[in-house]
């Protein structure tokens, strides 16, 4: 009896559909710089790398914008800006064109940080992004605002209404909230911090006021853009909050479903 009851549960579980495991997805950082270099780009490449391989995510690491043709862009699911400042002077003209043409046939570009500093150098990227950097503060605590609508979306990691983070805040040209295809996932509280430092490039630099988006998603066409506000170094990636964060916006970004939110640790 013991016998036939095993061979009926073995043929159950033959006649059981395969469970097919998730593809891996492909990451391409990019982190060369043109103006200003966080002194951390390195050991948040790694750090991405790392935390890639627990995850299913297989992270390719380059400067060199050979690998951005259109060719190579094709075995990936998403370009991710590390703190690549002022691209339009890394890249030429045409090195941008198969980025531009990659994203909009639905290529994912995420961004950390100072990534989204243009400074005026690739209009197109800053038309996809929304804004254009506009100053920074210091790396202080500051109060960060979940947009209600984001609530429970795995990029906030768990987390609702309002929680504290320190790091180092960029200030932006203007808002995007309202943008065709934005959606604000977290807002900093200028209340809380002094958005601008007080040095004589910024003289001219002004607070953003009560709507300062720090992380946002948008979708232009079959394009998928994801930005974080995080990623200054890896003391400010590297936390409970930090680590879901990021798996979460590259999940997104890469076009994949979302997974339940990562449980925090410390």
């Amino acid at each position: 009896m013991i016998q036939r009851l095993t061979l009926l549960v073995l043929a159950a579980i033959l006649a059981l559909p395969a469970t097919r495991a998730e593809k891996p997805i492909e990451v391409i950082v990019y982190s060369k710089t043109s103006w200003y270099r966080h002194p951390d780009i390195g050991r948040i490449n790694g750090y991405l790398a790392i935390l890639g391989s627990k995850h299913g995510i297989n992270v390719s690491i380059t400067e060199d914008a050979k690998d951005l043709s259109a060719r190579n862009l094709e075995k990936y699911d998403l370009i991710l800006f590390n703190n690549s400042t002022n691209l339009g002077e890394s890249l030429t003209v045409e090195e941008r064109k198969p980025i531009i043409e990659w994203f909009r046939n639905g290529g994912g570009i995420m961004v950390m940080h100072a990534g989204i500093v243009q400074n005026g150098t690739w209009p197109e990227l800053i038309e996809i992004a929304g804004c254009d950097f506009h100053g920074d503060s210091e790396f202080v605590e500051a109060r960060f605002l979940v947009d209600p609508g984001a609530e429970g979306d795995p990029i906030v990691a768990g987390k609702s209404k309002e929680f504290t983070y320190t790091a180092d805040w960029l200030n932006f040209d203007k808002s995007v909230t309202g943008l065709p295809g934005v959606e604000v996932l977290l807002r900093l509280d200028e209340q809380s911090y002094v958005p601008v430092r007080d040095i004589p490039f910024y003289k001219d630099m002004k607070p953003m006021g009560a709507d300062h988006p720090i992380c946002w998603r948008r979708i232009l066409g079959k394009g998928r853009y994801f930005f974080t506000g995080l990623g200054h170094d890896v003391r400010s990636i590297d936390t409970g909050f930090g680590r879901p964060h990021l798996l979460a916006g590259i999940r997104w970004t890469a076009g994949r479903g979302p997974k339940e939110p990562e449980k925090q640790d410390e």
